[in-house]
């Protein structure tokens, strides 16, 4: 049929079966689904910033066909990419082996993302402000504009101001987020009054975060050792509850329940 193999040695019979039974997990960064006017597209979205792809070769595919197979519906692979080596690396179309099936990543590289150094632009648009800070943020200016939009925002709304704060500081590479806090602690007339009391309240939030997920863990490994199944969706809802009163009713209803189904009702 016009497929070009090297010379073949043997063929063995693996399982037919498309059921991963060592209930291997495989998740994604994020997965998003838009609701357009033709229906629901699905985007599968990954942050990649090494070249280390041996493995995205074949997880990506994977994380494609599932999300289109789980919505019935297309589905896009958008990798995001800061450093331009490792954007180019991730833009190879990965081979599958059957002719017209092969998958070439959508890479959002610096190129496709704003430079930003305007505070008032930011402000307007904090979200995009922080895509701008993880693929361009280093230059003065650029440090300058978070420092002032941040400024900006708080006047308006404290929490968005903290929250554009921690988006942007997780996101950018070390050396430049220290530089970016001495600016902070030096130049923002906001930073250094607030600094303290979100640390406590970040303490607060990692203490409360971390019960959680003991609770979620706890609901599984009791509904495994009961020997019930648990699908990939059921797992999710439980590992992302953050709610400690309904994990703890969860754990309640684990020990009895029949079926991972009657979980949730």
């Amino acid at each position: 049929m016009g497929i070009k193999i090297s010379e073949i040695h043997d063929a063995s019979e693996v399982s037919e079966s498309c059921t991963d039974h060592k209930t291997s997990e495989y998740m994604a960064d994020a997965a998003v689904l838009l609701k357009t006017q033709d229906g629901p597209w699905g985007v599968v979205v990954e942050v990649q910033r090494n070249d280390r792809l041996h493995d995205k070769q074949y997880t990506w595919p994977l994380y494609l066909a599932t999300l289109r197979a789980r919505h019935e519906c297309p589905a896009t692979l958008l990798v995001i990419a800061p450093q331009p080596a490792v954007a180019r690396a991730c833009a190879a179309t990965i081979e599958t082996g059957h002719p017209g099936y092969d998958l070439t990543p959508l890479v959002l590289r610096p190129e496709h993302v704003p430079v930003m150094t305007d505070p008032d632009a930011i402000a307007a648009e904090p979200a995009m402000g922080v895509l701008s800070a993880m693929f361009h943020a280093g230059p003065d200016d650029t440090l300058d504009a978070i420092v002032h939009a941040h400024d900006k925002i708080a006047e308006k709304d404290r929490a968005v101001a903290r929250r554009y704060h921690d988006w942007v500081s997780a996101l950018i590479p070390e050396a430049v987020r220290k530089s970016l806090e001495e600016k902070m602690k030096t130049e923002s007339r906001w930073y250094s009054e607030t600094a303290q009391a979100w640390i406590a309240e970040g303490k607060a939030q990692g203490i409360a975060e971390g019960e959680a997920v003991g609770e979620a863990k706890s609901v599984l490994l009791i509904l495994e050792a009961r020997g019930i199944t648990v699908t990939d969706e059921q797992r999710q809802r439980v590992l992302t509850c953050t709610d400690l009163q309904q994990l703890e009713t969860w754990v309640r209803r684990a020990a009895t329940i029949s079926s991972a189904d009657e979980l949730f009702n």
